[in-house]
């Protein structure tokens, strides 16, 4: 069906080739306002508008030639041609016969709702203009330009002269729309509007811009997209249907809405038609592009536009400027990284894995050397041409490392003990939070290099709830990880095991801080920006290879900002580092190993398998690598260590073994030394292990050496400088009266004179302990009180090692005691001993054996089970054996079944009931019985859950 003709346009009177109307109204406009000076500017414009009236017809033949733009052209650092922006296809001319109507109507309603009927200027709004340029009214917004004065802007000034905010540009821009208005029809205007109009993402044009968002021709259009193109061109730096930060995201629906609104009060289209095309929404079938490193070019071209806008050019300036961009990627560098990343994938297929994203960095400079979005840009079966490195997604264990500068910051040690048992976290309103560990297993008390070398989950929640998650999001924002929001409650806990969603390149950057040292550099992409002439628009640390610079010349050099005490950045890079410790984990020969390269890293895995990550670094290099599927189908048996760390070892060891990548990363012409000296105020100090301090040690069996800050964490200010908390005073503790004495003599290590408890005496103890919680196990040693001391150490005390139990809370400390017992560790006694605990009666030896295999040792027992076990004696040694139990509903020891009076080896002794047990912890003894009298007993402690 043909398509119903345009408003058609009525002739008008003319003066000078001008409606008399618009001449009246701009004589009154300026008599009104400028008072004494309207006639000499009166005169002006007499002398102005027959001057452009005489050069029109001399350059309406221009108009009809008008190439819109030069072409800009985007290098990699070392002169290698990227893209050739613009070039022919990039702008793609269509009749206004072909543009829906859809897409006239939204753009005169959203732009210049009084195109049809207007002179080329919007009277009203530029009186109200004048007026307030002059301090007349009371608007202080400049008013809106027609859709003919922006077509004038851009076919008729150069980008230095769009720049001039000037009464003399604004007036021939006026004059110039209404000459225009005359020369050409409205059809004819708003077809060049049309095909000259700048929409993002490098498409001029509403042909081009309806292939780039939605992949299909003009004439195809849906009203709703049409609508979304019309709204675009407001700004179109910031209006990105393409980009996925929900910020942008809000904003673009936001003007569709706005468009689709503006459209229902011009009589365009019903507010039917508006609701039913909102609920259709839209679906972005992004156009192909032909570029070389397709991922990193479009990213700098972003970059280059935010930039560029800064200094005061327009998009239009920038784009069709005729510009010489080299950007700070290395070409050799980006195929290296897109090589190993293809050839991992292909790897992994059969774990399901279909793609992989590289960053690679110069930390000093934070200028990008390479950026794979994917491994396959061309690929629409793996959304090949979404920007991996910019899209957001859990990091899994990658965070860990911030968690421990920030726990170092708030005055933890990494010499000080910390415990991988279970814990179970009450959080409001949520089930309750068990953190497991990759492998799910429980590695008992450890030091802070052994957790994190080893990406230990539960140490590093335990970390965080005496840091804070609000301090860990404050730490990670000084880094440059903005995406996360600000509110703690959004995260919990589960933010140093990946909880939030960040984007690899700003992961990869924060990592590049601890190669830094603590500070921290922005990423760029751009090193220098050169106009068609040669002269140096914007140069990043002396990056330009050519061109002169001119006082406009916007020069920058780097400049990092201290964001972290170097002595905690030393800490982080040494554990990061240390091979020997991540081994009991990563095994000693993982693709985390880089002989000869002294390097750092962190490997992540988020717990449904959807994310594996490994970013590492050197002081002059830094890598991150991301692998999983678009979609968020989880892999299958992958993790950060087996799909992500091949990729990291083979891009940092192909730049290090080939002096041209390498190259690229050299400062003054050389790489910096990679093994970094200790700053000052680090000490190296011997510790007991504990993970070897075994029950009843005398003294330490093994020792660790360690680094420890020497005094307080300098904590950074908005500036980068560093404020020192004072020294903590330290005052003699006089020798207590009474109780028991615990002296530190290694970090988490106590010496106390301590007496052993026999298990029938330990289960005896009552504990007080508050709602909710548990009670503590059974101890097998109490503290000797002071007063004790002689009668103690007569009846077999000894000052024994113990390892403090975890202060997060009091059911930690049972589960780390429980741990403590099963592995025969030395756990801190949490009891006194009492006067005649030393005079107890202990039973003989006869020379029987006994022994319960079954319940073992804090066994969990709750359905009826055998007791297992072997009671061999003769009758010189006993009569019979006899089963008895306490705990629970048990004050004192009761007799369990009947006496049995022959010897049993490995075989089932008895029955046990556990189902008819109150919850808690109970003895079962063994005992060997010659008449009334026990001559001999074993015990074992069950749980009844």
């Amino acid at each position: 069906m043909p398509r119903p003709p345009l408003p058609p346009r009525k002739p008008r009177q003319r003066i000078l080739g001008v409606p008399s109307g618009c001449l009246l109204l701009m004589m009154g406009m300026l008599l009104s306002v400028c008072g004494g000076l309207s006639l000499l500017t009166i005169g002006a414009a007499s002398l102005i508008l027959p001057r452009v009236e005489a050069a029109w017809s001399a350059r309406i033949a221009e108009v009809d030639n008008y190439r819109s733009f030069a072409s800009t052209f985007i290098y990699d650092r070392h002169g290698d041609e990227l893209y050739e922006a613009f070039e022919e296809g990039r702008r793609v001319h269509v009749g206004i016969e072909h543009v829906p109507l859809s897409l006239i109507h939204a753009t005169i309603a959203i732009e210049d709702d009084s195109f049809y009927s207007n002179i080329g200027i919007d009277v009203p709004a530029t009186l109200v203009a004048a007026l307030s340029y002059l301090g007349a009214g009371r608007d202080t917004s400049p008013g809106g330009s027609t859709i003919t004065q922006q077509l004038v802007r851009n076919i008729f000034f150069d980008y230095e002269k769009r720049l001039q905010r000037s009464v003399s540009r604004k007036l021939e821009e006026i004059l110039l729309a209404l000459v225009l208005t005359q020369a050409k029809g409205k059809d004819e205007i708003l077809e060049m509007y049309l095909n000259e109009i700048y929409f993002g993402n490098l498409a001029y044009g509403v042909q081009t811009a309806a292939q780039t968002f939605f992949g299909k021709d003009i004439d195809q259009l849906s009203l709703g997209e049409a609508a979304l193109l019309a709204g675009l061109p407001q700004a179109p730096a910031w209006l990105d249907p393409l980009n996925p930060d929900p910020t942008v995201q809000a904003a673009v629906d936001a003007r569709w809405r706005l468009v689709l609104g503006e459209m229902v009060e011009e009589g365009y289209i019903t507010q039917s038609q508006a609701r039913a095309t909102l609920q259709a929404g839209l679906t972005f079938v992004p156009g192909n592009a032909s570029l070389t490193a397709p991922h990193f070019t479009v990213y700098a071209l972003g970059e280059l536009e935010r930039l560029l806008l800064g200094l005061g050019y327009t998009p239009e300036d920038i784009l069709g400027g005729g510009l010489r961009v080299y950007t700070t990627l290395d070409l050799g560098v980006n195929q290296l990284a897109q090589q190993a990343a293809a050839n991992q994938v292909a790897q992994l297929q059969r774990n399901n894995v279909s793609n992989a994203a590289v960053v690679v960095t110069k930390p000093a400079t934070g200028e990008i050397i390479a950026m794979v979005g994917s491994i396959d840009y061309e690929n629409e079966a793996i959304d090949g041409s979404v920007n991996v490195s910019t899209a957001f997604r859990q990091p899994g264990s990658t965070i860990k490392p911030f968690t421990y500068a920030a726990a170092m910051e708030r005055g933890l040690s990494p010499l000080d003990v910390l415990w991988d048992t279970p814990t179970e976290i009450a959080v409001p309103g949520q089930p309750v939070y068990a953190p497991r560990n990759f492998d799910n297993r429980f590695h008992g008390p450890m030091t802070m290099r052994a957790a994190l070398a080893n990406s230990y989950n539960i140490p590093a929640v335990q970390t965080l709830r005496l840091v804070g998650v609000d301090y860990l999001l404050d730490l990670l924002r000084r880094f440059g990880i903005g995406t996360l929001a600000e509110d703690a409650a959004s995260y919990g806990l589960s933010l140093t095991l990946g909880g939030g969603e960040i984007t690899l390149i700003e992961l990869t950057n924060a990592f590049a801080v601890f190669a830094n040292g603590g500070d921290y550099v922005p990423v760029t992409a751009i090193r220098c920006v050169l106009d068609s002439a040669s002269r140096i628009v914007y140069q990043y640390a002396d990056g330009c290879p050519r061109g002169q610079s001119t006082a406009q010349s916007a020069l920058r050099q780097t400049e990092p900002i201290r964001v972290l005490d170097a002595r905690i950045a030393f800490l982080i890079n040494d554990i990061l580092g240390d091979n020997t410790a991540r081994a009991p984990a990563m095994g000693a020969y993982s693709p985390l190993r880089t002989d000869g390269i002294v390097s750092s890293v962190k490997t992540g895995t988020t717990d449904d398998i959807k994310d594996n990550w490994t970013v590492g670094y050197t002081r002059n290099v830094a890598v991150g690598v991301w692998v999983g599927n678009n979609d968020g189908e989880p892999m299958r048996g992958s993790s950060g260590l087996t799909g992500a760390a091949p990729i990291w070892n083979t891009v940092l060891r192909g730049i290090y073994g080939n002096a041209t990548r390498r190259s690229a990363f050299a400062m003054d012409g050389r790489l910096l030394g990679d093994q970094p000296d200790p700053p000052p105020g680090l000490s190296r100090r011997q510790v007991c292990d504990v993970s070897k301090l075994t029950s009843g040690a005398l003294d330490c069996s093994a020792y660790i050496n360690e680094w420890a800050l020497d005094g307080p964490a300098g904590i950074p200010d908005r500036a980068g400088n560093l404020h020192y908390p004072p020294l903590p005073q330290r005052y003699p503790t006089p020798p207590p009266a009474s109780g028991s004495v615990v002296v530190e003599v290694s970090p988490g290590v106590y010496s106390a004179l301590a007496y052993p408890l026999p298990p029938e005496l330990a289960a005896g103890i009552q504990f007080r302990v508050g709602p909710g919680e548990q009670p503590p196990i059974p101890p097998n040693f109490c503290r000797v009180p002071i007063e004790h001391k002689a009668e103690a150490i007569a009846a077999g005390a000894q000052n024994l090692l113990f390892i403090a139990g975890p202060a997060t809370s009091q059911r930690d400390a049972v589960a780390a005691e429980r741990y403590a017992r099963e592995h025969n560790l030395a756990f801190l006694p949490t009891v006194d001993c009492w006067q005649d605990v030393y005079h107890q009666q202990q039973f003989g030896q006869v020379g029987a054996h006994l022994q319960i295999t079954q319940p073992h040792s804090w066994q969990s027992v709750s359905q009826p089970i055998a007791i297992v076990g072997s009671a061999v004696f003769d009758p010189s040694q006993a009569d019979y054996y006899l089963f008895y139990i306490r705990g629970g509903q048990f004050a004192d020891f009761t007799p369990l079944e009947h006496a049995v009076h022959e010897s049993r080896r490995d075989a089932p002794l008895a029955t046990l009931h556990a189902n008819s047990l109150q919850p808690g912890n109970y003895v079962l003894r063994l005992a060997l019985h010659k008449g009334e009298r026990i001559v001999q007993a074993t015990d074992v402690i069950f749980i009844v859950p």
